[in-house]
């Protein structure tokens, strides 16, 4: 009993160091435990907002940090990121300026996962809160002088509101283009253009009512509204003949898809044709023969000596200089032919008419001329002109000072 007694006493030391943890040592060489896998849930991946809605709700839960980050620029985000938790992340939105759905995206990150959010925004509907496309130009009193307005400044308006790039805008105003000019009444109607030389254009009367081209000028015709495709689209709004100095006017017009007018953007250009002086002193005189027989309107090359005329005025380029005619007062005239004149019988500066016999005209000061341009006056006939004679008298003006040609013409078979 008692050898018993004292095997069992071991047993119950021995059970007890059998039952008590075990502690071992650890080094490097062990396999971490596995990361607890991210979760990561959002509440909708799509939303569907109106055009002046301002704010937007997505609720957010992550077991680990998260962020987000808007891809769009009328989209903020608060929160934008987060420790662990449920959140609440507010969309903030701006209005849609224009007539045209627009979408946005935004994306959500949290670990290796990542979740999208695309946000569909509605056009406006208040016509009073579309970005206005407007312009100013300030055009001098010459008559066809001209102001030009690149219309990639409005490129997001156009998108917006045309749906369309700058380049498919730029096909749209081509002669079998999809898009339709129009002018706006003062009662806000449509009314068709296309008097002008370009399908995208109009002649205005001094009401800025469209009107057909009158060689009379003002106030049948005070200004007219071109509109170039190309590489680089351009508004070009000019002054008809007569118009008074400083006269303002507010042009309004627009542009529409043939085939789905709600799709339309409308423009303002306020312009002001500023009254100009060139009247300046004579610095030289330079005498110019001309022998031709009846061309018409099919203008023919007269050259001049364009050096002397740029040291007589002391100007780089010609196309710093402005073309001149003077009354028999010395008073500046008005252009009567495009950058010229046309002259009657005698000589004097007059309209075309049935008493005009020629013009003089000058396109070398434009970016496309040609270096005969630039050295050379262009020179026409009334039709039906002939055996006729007579000394007119064209200049160009530069810094107050006037080079004058006296040209001696004579028309014959």
């Amino acid at each position: 009993m008692k050898y018993l007694k004292h095997i069992s006493k071991w047993l119950v030391a021995a059970s007890v160091l059998m039952s008590a943890p075990v502690f071992t040592s650890c080094d490097d060489d062990d396999d971490p435990l596995p990361p607890v896998p991210t979760e990561f849930t959002l509440d909708l991946s799509s939303l569907n907002i109106a055009w002046n809605e301002t704010e937007g709700v997505v609720e957010v839960g992550a077991n680990s940090e998260w962020q987000a980050v808007s891809e769009t620029s009328w989209i903020s985000i608060d929160p934008s990121r987060g420790e662990p938790g449920d959140y609440r992340m507010f969309l903030i939105f701006e209005p849609n300026p224009y007539r045209l759905p627009r979408t946005g995206e935004l994306t959500v990150t949290c670990g290796e996962q990542t979740g999208r959010i695309t946000v569909t925004q509605g056009g406006c509907t208040d016509d009073s809160r579309v970005a206005p496309c407007e312009a100013s130009l300030e055009i001098q009193s010459l008559d066809y002088e001209t102001g030009e307005v690149k219309l990639s400044t409005f490129a997001a308006a156009i998108e917006g509101n045309l749906g369309m790039t700058m380049e498919q805008f730029a096909a749209g105003v081509d002669d079998e283009g999809s898009l339709d000019f129009f002018m706006v009444g003062k009662e806000g109607q449509w009314i068709e253009g296309g008097t002008a030389s370009t399908r995208c254009g109009a002649w205005l009367d001094a009401n800025m009512t469209v009107a057909p081209w009158n060689a009379d000028g003002y106030p049948a015709n005070a200004a007219f509204v071109e509109i170039y495709g190309g590489e680089d689209p351009t508004l070009v709004i000019g002054r008809a003949p007569g118009v008074p100095d400083d006269a303002e006017y507010t042009i309004n017009f627009g542009l529409t898809v043939r085939d789905d007018h709600s799709k339309y953007c409308l423009f303002t250009v306020k312009v002001k044709f500023t009254a100009v002086d060139l009247v300046g002193e004579l610095v030289g005189t330079i005498d110019l023969d001309i022998e031709s027989a009846p061309v018409g309107y099919e203008s023919i090359l007269v050259p001049f000596d364009e050096a002397a005329v740029r040291d007589l005025l002391g100007c780089s380029s010609m196309s710093m200089v402005k073309v001149v005619g003077y009354n028999a007062d010395g008073e500046f005239m008005a252009y009567t032919a495009n950058n010229g004149y046309w002259f009657c019988l005698d000589g004097s500066i007059g309209n075309w008419n049935e008493n005009s016999g020629w013009f003089m005209e000058y396109h070398g000061d434009s970016d496309e001329a040609t270096d005969e341009q630039r050295t050379s006056w262009s020179f026409g006939t009334f039709p039906g002109i002939n055996n006729v004679s007579g000394t007119s008298q064209i200049g160009f003006w530069y810094n107050a000072k006037v080079v004058m040609f006296n040209v001696n013409v004579t028309i014959t078979e």
